[in-house]
């Protein structure tokens, strides 16, 4: 079925970048964009079957959010953020957080709590527009031991939902928690990590392309400082043979980055490369700490140079660090020097514009000028860029031959208008609650701001009790 979205404004994609059409239309069929421009000329031979008024609307592409954590989210906010050592003071970076409470947190939580945070934290996806997702799930620090059945029940739940999401349930070769002496400490897994890294490999084989194509896979090794180089040329070799993307936490802390300069003798960036996993299907997280100092004017000019030679992204996830005291410095630096940068949310909220909107506020403090990032730039690594490094230039713009993927915001509000420049709202003053509708894969998911194909008030009723459980299991050492 041919539908036709006119009526309102458009953020079309030239081939290049977005542009702002202040009234155009958007035509799909099926799963495909076939049309995004101005007035679409009717065709004989391309019937339009049905015609969605979008006047006071703003029809956008789906935002592509590169990384966050659906199963323990809901479980950790409240407990986290008031806790840690400044990284101004040049001290580990929220160590209470990260070793001590976090793995306490996480242990709490079993199967059916996860799977009910899933489930609400996917629908807040839809509602404030992401329509493709990395879900970064966890092993056996988790409350189920790392079953490999609760990463194939959530994305299930992604899928019924009628979500995009590339499942990287994680591996590592060690874990880590606050060890008697009050500094992190690490653990060995069995087999430094790598039988679980094949348990995570036949699952994702078993998954990759199912839930009419949505459903699709990732490696996703965990953080730079518990890997040790044989799992990390492993997830190389993997990545070669099955073309599944990979995302390595790396940069998160100057703890992690003293950590692999002390075990290793080089930097964070020099191990990733020494390890043969640099290369354009690779995504870093986080990538905040890559010098102690996080300043990129500290790092070594020569592994700056082979980071954007790789071809590699960088995700920036800005509003989780803003509240724990820092920020990348900066989005803009990384641009100058031609490395790609994408954007996800981490943990709460899982919404895109809070993260654009701190993403644009914070590169500006950093650099000291309004002119360092513009919203254009921010917009495109919420989109574009999330879909380059996924290597899928059918995602993330609307453009023929492009997924159907489409938000229709609404630009009615007080806050909207008057309407002058679509994108520079979209980063600076649109919010999740201005999403109306969502298509993805052309399939209706929201509708005037109601899931098409899930209950969100027993989903907010399954997690509340969750919480409760959770909660009161949680053992702090």
């Amino acid at each position: 079925m041919r539908t036709l979205l006119r009526g309102g404004g458009v953020i079309a994609f030239d081939g290049t970048q977005h542009v702002h059409l202040r009234r155009g239309d958007v035509v799909f069929c099926g799963d495909r964009i076939e049309y995004a421009g101005p007035a679409w000329a009717d065709r004989a031979d391309a019937p339009v079957h049905q015609i969605i008024d979008t006047s006071g609307k703003l029809v956008m592409p789906g935002f592509v959010n590169m990384h966050l954590h659906v199963t323990d989210t809901a479980f950790t906010r409240g407990w986290l953020d008031d806790y840690g050592a400044s990284a101004a003071t040049g001290a580990a970076s929220n160590v209470t957080a990260l070793y001590t409470l976090l793995p306490a947190i996480r242990a709490a939580a079993m199967a059916e709590d996860q799977l009910a945070a899933a489930e609400c934290a996917f629908s807040e996806l839809l509602l404030s527009g992401s329509t493709t997702v990395v879900e970064l799930g966890f092993d056996a620090e988790m409350g189920d031991r790392g079953d490999m059945a609760t990463p194939r029940a959530v994305g299930n739940a992604a899928g019924r939902l009628g979500l995009r999401c590339y499942l990287a349930p994680r591996y590592r070769s060690r874990y880590w928690k606050m060890g008697a002496n009050g500094a992190p400490a690490y653990f060995p897994y069995e087999g430094d990590g790598l039988p679980r890294m094949r348990a995570c490999v036949e699952l994702l084989a078993d998954i990759d392309g199912t839930h009419e194509g949505r459903l699709r896979a990732m490696l996703a090794p965990g953080q730079v400082d518990t890997c040790e180089p044989a799992l990390l040329r492993a997830t190389r070799q993997v990545a070669d043979e099955t073309g599944y993307p990979v995302q390595l936490h790396a940069g998160q802390s100057p703890s992690e980055f003293r950590r692999i300069r002390q075990q290793h003798g080089c930097t964070t960036l020099e191990y990733v490369d020494r390890t043969g996993l640099l290369g354009r299907d690779l995504v870093l997280g986080h990538s905040m700490f890559f010098s102690e100092s996080g300043d990129v004017d500290d790092c070594h000019a020569a592994e700056l140079e082979r980071l954007r030679d790789s071809g590699a992204h960088l995700c920036h996830l800005p509003w989780v660090k803003a509240r724990q005291g820092t920020t990348m410095r900066s989005f803009a630096k990384y641009r100058r020097l031609g490395i790609p940068v994408c954007l996800g949310t981490d943990t709460y909220p899982f919404d895109m514009f809070n993260e654009m909107r701190m993403a644009a506020a914070l590169c500006r403090v950093a650099e000291g000028s309004p002119q360092a990032v513009s919203a254009a730039e921010i917009f495109h690594a919420a989109t574009v860029s999330g879909a380059q490094a996924l290597q899928r230039p059918d995602l993330g713009r609307l453009a023929a031959g492009c997924q159907a993927d489409i938000v229709l915001v609404d630009v009615s509000k007080p806050h909207a208008v008057p309407l002058r420049d679509g994108i520079q709202h979209l980063v600076l003053s649109a919010c999740a609650a201005d999403v109306d509708t969502v298509f993805v894969a052309g399939r209706l998911v929201v509708q005037r701001r109601e899931l098409a194909h899930g209950n969100l008030v027993d989903a907010v009723a399954r997690l509340a009790e969750a919480g409760e459980r959770v909660h009161a299991r949680v053992r702090v050492e």
